[in-house]
């Protein structure tokens, strides 16, 4: 039987918000009994005039558990960590620089071999801001089906 909404985990790592200053940064994703796991980034509008100088960058890292069942320290993950070859750069997987490519979504499929992940947006230059959210969408559960509701 072909059930997609049972054997695919959905979870709201990020809720929508806007991002100003600073940056988001997405609940820790526990990879045990996940067999693969996607990262969806929800971008809104923005009053900004993003360039040069003005961004969002988006980012993936990952952690070790820190033998308690926590991660340890964080890390930017490497193209080899991420589906589809992205050309990391200290774990960015996209710049958005240009108002063209707000209000869209991003996603990132890990594929590192670390217990956690987390995903970071991070605001260069903004006054007006954006609205972020963040979803994970884990499959290959090692239990199913899965509770989405």
């Amino acid at each position: 039987m072909h059930d997609i909404i049972h054997n695919i985990g959905m979870s709201q790592i990020a809720a929508p918000q806007t991002l100003t200053s600073g940056s988001i940064v997405s609940e820790t994703i526990d990879m045990q009994g996940i067999g693969a796991l996607a990262v969806a980034v929800l971008l809104g509008d923005t009053a900004d005039t993003l360039g040069a100088s003005v961004y969002i960058d988006l980012k993936i890292e990952h952690a070790e558990d820190n033998g308690a069942g926590a991660p340890a320290a964080f890390a930017a993950c490497t193209d080899i960590d991420v589906k589809p070859d992205m050309s990391l750069v200290s774990g960015v997987f996209k710049r958005v620089d240009s108002n063209a490519e707000a209000d869209t979504r991003y996603a990132v499929e890990y594929s590192g071999g670390k217990r956690f992940v987390r995903i970071t947006a991070q605001a260069q230059g903004l006054s007006e801001g954006i609205q972020v959210a963040m979803l994970a969408l884990a499959a290959n559960p090692a239990q199913a089906p899965v509770d989405n509701s």
